[in-house]
């Protein structure tokens, strides 16, 4: 899939609305810009919250506790590897 797409003013460009369709584009995504051999490469990222991050593990560690003092180490790995990938999987607002 390719497009060509004008510099404007202020050096933006705007990215093909297929292109945005396909990778779920949405105003105030964060893209990654990288120049790997005379090419400009755009890449989705999803920015996390450094603290939200720790504030979510602690309160699947905290519920796993509250549910059972003698848990399941596999269990609470489980957890929180959810929880990680759930904060992974949130877009940045």
């Amino acid at each position: 899939m390719m497009s060509l797409v004008k510099v404007k003013e202020k050096y933006q460009v705007t990215i093909p609305s297929d292109i945005r369709d396909k990778l779920d584009l949405k105003v105030g995504d964060m893209l990654e810009v990288e120049l790997e051999n005379d090419q400009i490469i755009l890449k989705p990222k999803i920015v996390v919250d450094k603290s939200e991050a720790w504030k979510k593990l602690f309160e699947v560690m905290d519920r796993v506790h509250s549910k059972n003092k003698q848990f399941d180490p596999s269990e609470v790995e489980q957890d929180v590897l959810t929880a990680i990938q759930e904060s992974r999987n949130r877009k940045h607002d």
